[in-house]
């Protein structure tokens, strides 16, 4: 299958299955990890649709006094700007597609060398870590600019994850997943 087909497919079949509980039972795993634990400064997607629910995890991290960072899609180029957020959902305002961003009076802009950890959104993955997003590049751009040793994971279901899914050559993976049965390293694997 080709990959344009598998993600239409994948997010038909997102929309069927959703589960609140099972959202809130990964972010509850993520928050309990050491990933979470020991990283100060966080890049969060803000969810929207059936993504893994990311808000209650944003309050909390910005309860646990956690520097939450959200990105800012740039439609023109599909890069991807940071703005720290301080107050959630007061700093953010809906934007293109109904999806929540940050509005411009609260722009707080952060460099991507400054992130240890980058919660990376995504439609499917491998069990090794490799990832398809919804099109847009605007990750697999975006992971070019941060440092080597920042971390890089996904919240997802285990209905996602896949032993082999179409990807290309540009396509980025993740370091670690993060499911509703825990959290589990992916070595990356040659195809």
């Amino acid at each position: 299958m080709d990959k344009s087909a598998f993600r239409k497919e994948t997010l038909a079949r997102r929309k069927v299955i959703y589960c609140a509980e099972t959202d809130a039972a990964i972010v509850k795993k993520f928050l309990e990890s050491d990933l979470y634990k020991n990283a100060d400064w966080i890049m969060a997607y803000v969810s929207f649709g059936t993504e893994i629910n990311t808000h209650d995890f944003v309050k909390q991290a910005l309860a646990d006094g956690k520097h939450i960072v959200a990105p800012i899609c740039n439609l023109e180029d599909h890069t991807i700007t940071l703005s720290e957020i301080i107050n959630f959902p007061g700093d953010l305002e809906e934007g293109h597609y109904g999806i929540l961003t940050v509005r411009e009076d609260c722009m707080r802009i952060v460099d991507p060398k400054q992130l240890d950890l980058v919660m990376v959104p995504g439609c499917a993955f491998t069990k090794a870590g490799h990832r398809m997003g919804f099109g847009g590049g605007y990750y697999d751009r975006f992971l070019e600019t941060i440092n080597d040793d920042c971390i890089t994971a996904a919240l997802i279901r285990e209905d996602f994850i896949f032993d082999k899914i179409p990807m290309e050559a540009h396509d980025k993976s993740v370091d670690y997943m993060i499911t509703e049965k825990g959290l589990s390293c992916c070595p990356i694997q040659e195809d």
